[in-house]
């Protein structure tokens, strides 16, 4: 099997219709001019930059319409995209380069003394500027504006090609590429359009980062398949987005974190979001207490799950399910298949937690270059998730939390997603997130860091006293520390191993 060059045939089917809108330029571009510049973009990187078929390409910028032509231009050509982390160290991502192996690296303006770190004499080629030519680094509008515009097709590509790069976040080793095929991208489409119903008169508007699975793949590249129109915001802004998605946006997609700024907004309460037809949520657990709270404004928020090893939909669920079942991420998309299994691999039944695998023409061929963490992730074509999960009855699923992030107190597993629900249902508190630490008499037991609300008064004793109320005792936390805000990383998810590093120990 293979796929086809469907922003080429989205140019040749409606060629007027806008499909990129970028915030920070204002600048739009119709199917048409984004096929032109993505062929523009291939023929520079060919030609003027050497890039051979399977040659590597890094990318540093914040979000724009750019990425896009990036991402398509390679793929006309052949080459590989590398979606470099702009949250970390250049130490971080020249680890990241190397590993990959990359030729080169366009990047934003904003990375001027990044760029010059990461691309040494002898090491990878600083190919283009974003924003204008700067220290003999030719501008890449330039080098659009110079190649000859002739129309460029990609040719049909097998599905376990190899497309673009994205690396795991490192907190727990050495970071990871996990490898995404153009037929990874094409049935994560699929499954995309088929469970949030896109069409091409749909706009998104695109808040996720685009070194994560999130930005690229939910929605724009299903959106850009369907034929609709993605606004493109370069980082997350709530103002701005209360803004849109009162004017023109049909179609949401955020992080938990995304969720709950916009609900602390002032415009929240009386913001009129009726235009939008589709809410969507993934990336890490939800608290209940949020969800009816959109859910008291008229909203509906879905919620999925997935991963970048599986495209990343595996989970979406419905609107009634949803509104039936708050915190299920529903029944598996179209194409893939799922099961949860004991420590022994062996398949449990309704209501029985255990681990979840994923298996699917949506699931990484592996890490690049990296046999070892491949086979112990991928084994007989399932994906081990590290998560935590359990179906009902009814066949519905719910993802209970990472399975590194459990904790075993008194000979009792304990998932601090569990208790950071209840936690939320406090309305002095703001953000929430559970450890475990060590304990002489129980092994381990749990610690909150907590932000408060604004002005808010907040006493561990009260706390304890309102989780044992709703929790059986093993489950309460133990220990509390409160900080202004939690660590979160560019998904918008709490840096779970940052907090442990700084609050670990048992004192507080």
């Amino acid at each position: 099997m293979f796929v086809i060059d469907w922003l080429a045939k989205q140019a040749a089917l409606r060629p007027e219709k806008v499909a990129l809108v970028d915030l920070a330029s204002a600048r739009s571009l119709t199917y048409r001019q984004f096929d032109e510049r993505a062929g523009r973009c291939a023929e520079f990187l060919r030609s003027r930059c050497g890039i051979a078929p399977g040659e590597r390409v890094a990318v540093l910028a914040h979000n724009c319409a750019e990425y896009f032509e990036l991402l398509y231009g390679c793929a006309k050509i052949g080459a590989i995209q590398v979606c470099l982390n702009w949250r970390l160290s250049v130490d971080e991502n020249r680890v990241v380069l190397a590993d990959s192996g990359a030729s080169g690296l366009v990047y934003g303006a904003d990375f001027d003394a990044a760029a010059r770190e990461l691309c040494p004499a002898g090491g990878p080629r600083r190919l283009a500027r974003l924003g204008g030519a700067a220290d003999a680094v030719p501008s890449y509008e330039d080098a659009l504006a110079r190649s000859s515009g002739r129309s460029i097709e990609m040719p049909c590509r097998g599905m376990d090609e190899a497309w673009y790069l994205l690396y795991t976040s490192g907190t727990t080793g050495k970071p990871k590429g996990v490898i995404q095929t153009y037929g990874m991208t094409f049935f994560n489409g699929v499954n995309s359009i088929l469970s949030a119903k896109l069409t091409r008169d749909d706009v998104l508007l695109s808040v996720l980062p685009y070194f994560h699975t999130g930005g690229l793949n939910l929605y724009v590249n299903p959106l850009i398949q369907a034929g609709g129109t993605t606004y493109v915001m370069q980082q997350f802004d709530a103002d701005r987005t209360i803004e849109l998605l009162e004017r023109d946006i049909t179609v949401f997609f955020g992080v938990p974190a995304i969720y709950l700024f916009l609900s602390q907004h002032p415009r929240f309460a009386q913001a009129d979001f009726s235009r939008v037809r589709t809410w969507a949520c993934g990336g890490a657990p939800i608290a209940k207490t949020l969800l009816e709270q959109y859910l008291a404004k008229g909203i509906t928020i879905c919620t999925g799950f997935g991963m970048t090893e599986t495209g990343p939909t595996v989970f979406l669920s419905d609107e009634q399910t949803a509104r039936r079942k708050i915190g299920s991420v529903g029944r598996p998309v179209t194409y893939a298949l799922t099961k949860v299994v004991d420590d022994e691999g062996r398949s449990l039944g309704p209501n029985q937690r255990g681990e979840l695998l994923v298996k699917g023409p949506g699931i990484t061929p592996g890490y690049w270059h990296n046999p070892e963490a491949t086979k112990a992730a991928i084994r007989d074509g399932w994906l081990w998730s590290g998560d935590i999960a359990y179906y009902d009855d009814d066949g519905d699923y719910y993802i209970v939390d990472r399975s590194k992030d459990m904790f075993i107190s008194g000979g009792e597993n304990v998932y601090p997603a569990e208790v950071e629900n209840v936690l939320f249902q406090m309305d002095a508190i703001a953000e929430a997130a559970v450890i475990g630490v060590p304990d002489a008499k129980w092994g381990e037991v749990g610690k909150a860091i907590i932000a408060g609300k604004p002005g808010a008064m907040l006493a561990p004793e009260a706390i304890a006293k309102f989780c044992r109320e709703r929790l059986a005792g093993y489950k309460v936390p133990k220990h509390f520390e409160f900080v202004p805000a939690l660590p979160r990383n560019a998904a918008g998810k709490v840096v779970k191993a940052k907090l442990r590093e700084l609050y670990g120990a048992t004192t507080a």
